[in-house]
């Protein structure tokens, strides 16, 4: 039979002590995590401690340059999550959206990064002024339980993660170059052409394998020549708005330098297979209020797209 602790074993211990212990271990540090939540950083130190001196067990490791979570400490940091989660769920209920407080961590792919979201994110962050924002841009979905990130938005014809997952829209693709390649090189006219061109590629993504190309639902690999590969897509786009060769672009990428005739759309009677746009999260049963906002804030960006460009 369990033995029930006593019931006052956590009273000196509140919610903002949790909170405090949630950003120490999402910061690694008592002074980042005391600037993120505007307190002096022995208030953090004393409320970390008394959770620890409450539940008679080490939650951090601190040293003089960084701090370390125990075992016992990254086992109550996801029950903290849980609990935190549902308190601002309630919260949110009683509270107008726009009072959302916190920080958010989120990963995206430096395309979508500087095509869609850099454009646009100071809306989100107006509509939600008590909240912070940390967006890491990478190519790679990142271990979301390790590196703390409540929100990987990623652009895959399926999503590469067993975590939950929400599909935010399509995203399509395009192929295009300069006119100053199409006028040394000539221009394609069926997909066996690309054979002969100079091509340019993501790398570490779906797209290295190789080009699916199709018409009519039908799609096919191309083996081509990777002139250039990059797993940034504003290396790829810069290099081919220069004249370097092929590329195969998400249309958001590419559109304004389309509309400004900076870059041709080629095999305009074929299609790049279509991938779509996902947020994954690291919970399937609690997503923060934070994250559903944010989560909210993109599809409304992605439902803008213009999917007849080119």
């Amino acid at each position: 039979m369990a033995t029930s602790l006593p019931s006052t074993m956590l009273n000196n211990a509140n919610i903002l002590s949790l909170r405090c212990f949630v950003a120490v271990v999402e910061t690694q540090s008592f002074s980042s995590a005391a600037r993120q939540l505007r307190l002096a950083p022995s208030s953090v130190t004393k409320h970390v401690r008394l959770i620890e001196t409450a539940v008679d067990v080490a939650l951090v490791h601190r040293t003089t340059r960084r701090v370390s979570v125990t075992d016992a400490g990254e086992r109550f940091y996801e029950r903290c999550l849980t609990i935190l989660a549902h308190v601002d769920e309630a919260a949110l209920g009683m509270v107008a959206e726009k009072q959302l407080r916190g920080h958010l961590r989120v990963t995206a792919p430096p395309s979508f990064a500087a095509a869609v979201l850099a454009p646009r994110i100071h809306e989100f962050l107006a509509t939600y002024p008590e909240l912070s924002l940390d967006i890491a841009v990478s190519s790679a979905t990142p271990d979301l339980m390790r590196n703390r990130v409540d929100v990987a938005i990623t652009l895959h014809e399926e999503p590469q993660s067993k975590l939950a997952h929400f599909r935010l829209g399509p995203c399509p693709l395009l192929f295009c170059a300069s006119p100053d390649y199409l006028a040394r090189r000539g221009v394609p006219r069926q997909p066996q052409d690309l054979i002969g061109h100079d091509c340019l590629s993501s790398r570490f993504s779906d797209l290295a394998e190789g080009w699916m190309i199709g018409r009519d639902g039908a799609w096919y690999a191309l083996d081509l020549r990777f002139k250039l590969l990059s797993d940034n897509g504003d290396v790829l786009r810069r290099a081919c708005l220069a004249g370097a060769g092929i590329g195969n672009f998400y249309r958001f990428h590419v559109q304004e330098d389309i509309r400004s005739g900076r870059l041709v759309p080629v095999l305009r009677d074929y299609d790049s297979k279509p991938q779509s746009m996902f947020a994954i999260i690291p919970h399937r049963e609690i997503v923060r209020p934070q994250a559903k906002a944010f989560i909210a804030f993109v599809s409304g960006l992605a439902a803008e797209l213009d999917p007849t460009m080119g």
